[in-house]
């Protein structure tokens, strides 16, 4: 719903906009920042029946003026429809989960599962931990510590036991949704919990979807690509393994369970085993029941081998039905989830960890010698980093240390290998780190303005990443199923937004902060413990963010004094130890100056700028300027000297150039050499060449 100053905007019923036109809303989208519904078109017939119309409009939610209830006030309480008018009944029933004064949300909420150890030191301690975000945020906060909520942890629950628990509790705010407080609106509020995704490793991905994995022989657990080594090898299958194939779905997926439950009620497990082996789909918590029918209705066929195995079935089929607890996948039963498509392709994991780790171990074991490796330090020491928001690169380590680099290396690795391996890689080798480096800065984008366009060009980007390892390594892409999955980015990109929101990297980082907890935990009921420290600071966050909370002796809602709310953004401190980065204003024109005892002012008539000066009257020849170290852009950006740029000129006209100076004095003057980019495109890297007018 949307809410409008006291009026409530729901989906699925009749509201009218400001221009006097009657629509039916079907979602709430938020577009350039702007909240705006997809509705269809209403329209009244001359004897005062209602017509829902095929056109569908996209309008801006503020445009909405009468709500249903006026409407309704209006034209009374029910509204007659013409035959052939597929309108949905009115008003929403969800309309019944709150009271009057109460507005309706509904927030997203992304789990994320994976064993971590408990331990700093190397000896492991497995914990099977679970953490999520709220899906509603932007992604800049998405990639903030600040805004991870731990779930559960457990020595010995399995990530499927936590997330049956997990399941129940927003299965249960379907129908009584969590009282909360708006700080916006100042008035109450109802929120019901959904699960768009499961970001996770490609392991725990599968297991989530019942899946058996990457050494399957249908290795995919989105669709059902695969076959047998020697069918793999195969010019068609070879080929589709290039495709996102037919998509698995999580109604296919528990007929399957309920198929394999039924032949293990007969004792047939080599049939199960088949039938797990053909679909690819075996789920941990199916297989417990499955091991145990098994076992039962072979010690039943002892104790009377004349019994039919028909009656035998019945019998465990009817135990099975009263056993507590779960028989298959918990995550099957969330409303609004397909485990099998929302698990989206992570960027971690699949890339940094995937495609791009195995070029570098090629390179490694198949190309390079030790002077190839000496002179790769050397040149990608020297890279210029003014473009790329990356640390500084500690090449001598990357080399000495080739097969333990982690994410942040690879990330580096991707953005700027291309421009050093000239004369240490053959032609097909560069052609593969180039669509490599072309894949990489296609995807890590914070937004997009045109989806159609973007997933056109990134298709294109991923096919040439696979034909290239094709040449390189034919056989890399039926091994390595993280390269197939390179096919299903656009469909998770459309589905689910830009492919940094379900990156993982930020859980991952987390887990130190779960570390800490453990390592200082009682020891005595570790899990516990735990709990209750991440409850201590998830309840500190919300008190320093301004949340409310409702206060039982006064039986109103509460919140933090203006002081203890301003803790988190004045203190530094705290914001370290709790994972907020502030965010500053950016302060277009703003000039850092470089040091005047390393760069003393210079004289106008001896710097760059006056020998193009077009702007007037000259600054006096004999003024004293002093040099900039950077100049911030519009977007935020810091550009040194040297760095280049896109600008405007007097007339509006976009130009690309290099910046040459920057110059304090009576003013800000910065001298940009301009460059063109050409229609000729370089041979190797294929890219758009710049050169000077």
């Amino acid at each position: 719903m949307f809410a409008k100053g006291y009026k409530r905007f729901w989906i699925e019923e009749v509201a009218q906009t400001r221009e006097g036109r009657f629509v039916i809303p079907h979602t709430w989208i938020k577009r350039n920042g702007m909240l705006t519904t997809d509705a269809q078109i209403v329209t009244r017939t001359e004897d005062g029946r209602w017509n829902l119309t095929a056109e569908e409009v996209t309008i801006d939610a503020e445009s909405l003026e009468f709500d249903f209830n006026d409407i309704t006030a209006h034209f009374g309480e029910q509204l007659s429809w013409t035959e052939g008018s597929d309108a949905p009944a009115m008003p929403n029933k969800m309309r019944q989960l709150v009271n009057d004064n109460e507005d309706l949300f509904v927030v997203m909420v992304s789990p994320w599962a994976d064993d971590v150890s408990g331990n700093k030191s190397k000896q492991y301690n497995k914990h099977m931990n679970v953490y999520a975000q709220n899906g509603c945020l932007p992604v800049q906060l998405l990639q903030q510590e600040y805004h991870m909520h731990y779930v559960s942890t457990s020595l010995h629950a399995s990530s499927a036991e936590q997330f049956a628990a997990l399941r129940d509790h927003i299965k249960a705010t379907e129908k009584d949704p969590v009282r909360a407080y708006n700080a916006t609106t100042q008035r109450p509020c109802r929120i019901i919990l959904r699960a768009p995704g499961l970001p996770a490793d490609n392991p725990q991905q599968s297991e989530e979807a019942s899946h058996m994995g990457s050494n399957a022989n249908y290795p995919c657990r989105k669709c059902h690509w695969g076959g047998t080594q020697k069918q793999k090898e195969t010019g068609q299958i070879y080929h589709d393994c290039h495709l996102a194939g037919i998509a698995r779905n999580a109604t296919e997926i528990w007929e399957e369970l309920q198929k394999q439950l039924q032949l293990a009620t007969k004792g047939n497990i080599d049939a199960v085993k088949k039938r797990q082996t053909n679909s690819g789909t075996k789920d941990k918590v199916a297989q417990y029941w499955i091991d145990k029918l098994v076992s039962r209705c072979e010690a039943i066929k002892t104790a009377d081998p004349r019994r039919n195995i028909e009656d035998i079935s019945r019998e465990l089929q009817s135990w099975l039905n009263e056993q507590p607890g779960d028989k298959m996948n918990p995550l099957l039963d969330l409303t609004g989830l397909d485990p099998s498509q929302d698990t989206p392709v992570e960027l971690l994991h699949t890339v940094l960890l995937g495609v791009i780790k195995y070029i570098w171990h090629s390179m490694n074991t198949v190309q390079w010698k030790d002077e190839d490796r000496h002179l790769l330090a050397i040149r990608l020491q020297s890279t210029d980093l003014s473009g790329l928001t990356v640390p500084p690169i500690r090449a001598s380590y990357m080399i000495q240390y080739k097969n333990n680099l982690i994410g942040k290396h690879f990330k580096t690795l991707m953005q700027t290998l291309a421009f050093h391996v000239d004369g240490i890689a053959s032609p097909e080798q560069l052609t593969l780190i180039v669509a490599a480096g072309n894949l990489g800065a296609r995807l890590w984008v914070p937004a997009i303005d045109n989806m159609e366009a973007y997933l056109e060009d990134l298709n294109v980007a991923i096919a040439n990443l696979l034909d290239a390892f094709d040449v390189v390594d034919p056989l890399r892409i039926i091994i390595k199923i993280k390269l197939h999955l390179l096919s299903h980015i656009g469909v998770d990109i459309r589905r689910f937004g830009p492919a940094i929101r379900f990156s993982t990297e930020i859980f991952e980082a987390f887990n130190s902060v779960f570390r800490m907890c453990s390592v200082n935990s009682n020891h005595i009921a570790p899990s516990r413990d735990i709990s209750r420290k991440f409850a201590s600071m998830d309840r500190l966050k919300h008190l320093l963010s301004g949340g409310f909370w409702w206060n039982a002796e006064t039986s109103s809602w509460s919140q933090a004094g203006a002081a203890v709310r301003r803790v988190v953004e004045d203190d530094p401190v705290f914001q370290r130890h709790l994972g907020w980065v502030s965010s500053k204003p950016v302060a277009p024109g703003f000039i850092r100056l470089t040091s005047s005892k390393k760069q003393p002012p210079i004289h106008w008539h001896t710097t760059k700028a006056s020998k193009h000066w077009d702007f007037g009257a000259h600054p006096e020849p004999d003024s004293l300027w002093r040099m900039g170290q950077y100049v911030t852009t519009i977007s935020g950006d810091r550009v040194p000297k040297n760095g280049w740029v896109f600008a405007k000129d007097r007339t509006g006209k976009s130009i690309f150039g290099r910046v040459d100076e920057i110059l304090v004095g009576d003013g800000a003057v910065i001298t940009l050499e301009q460059f063109l980019c050409a229609e000729l495109r370089h041979p190797d890297y294929d890219w758009p060449v710049a050169r000077r007018p």
